[in-house]
């Protein structure tokens, strides 16, 4: 179920609600392409939701948890994005504005677009991760044991005089 509010509640009440639940992952994070993230539990929200004269305002705190694989190293790992100091103004009209259905607001976009800012751009294991180990190649291994048979493939570069 997406993060909907009654828009009517909000008329009625001079007080900003406190809502706390979850949006699973169907409803905020189907659309990520990124071959390396994928979230896998629900977006965790503790908001404070206020009718403002040109729209809604949110503010809290926001938790969701991904798996990632490190760009690195490849190594799977797990990541939790947590956004302490949430704001968002959903406007009631004009472009960008809320969607609405009867007397509910759907708020899941202004929620999936801070999630999503703060992704990582290249997900680390650690920040010390240096990758994977090094290994020699096959046509590196050829042209060391070639060296020891004669002159190697680079001796007519080697004589060149620059």
């Amino acid at each position: 179920m997406p993060f909907r509010v009654n828009l009517r509640l909000l008329d009625e009440d001079e007080e900003a609600l406190q809502l706390e639940g979850d949006v699973p992952v169907e409803e905020y994070g189907t659309d990520l392409v990124d071959p390396l993230m994928r979230f896998a539990e629900p977006l965790h929200y503790k908001l404070t939701v206020d009718k403002q004269p040109d729209g809604i305002l949110l503010q809290g705190t926001l938790t969701a948890g991904l798996v990632c694989e490190c760009a690195r190293c490849l190594k799977s790992f797990k990541l939790e994005i947590k956004i302490d100091s949430f704001a968002a103004l959903a406007p009631l009209t004009g472009e960008g504005a809320l969607v609405q259905e009867e007397d509910f607001g759907d708020l899941t976009p202004f929620l999936r677009e801070d999630i999503y800012l703060a992704l990582p751009t290249n997900p680390l294991c650690k920040p010390e991760c240096r990758g994977l180990a090094r290994k020699a190649s096959t046509r590196d291994s050829r042209l060391e044991a070639a060296a020891g048979e004669g002159p190697t493939p680079w001796a007519a570069l080697d004589q060149l005089k620059l």
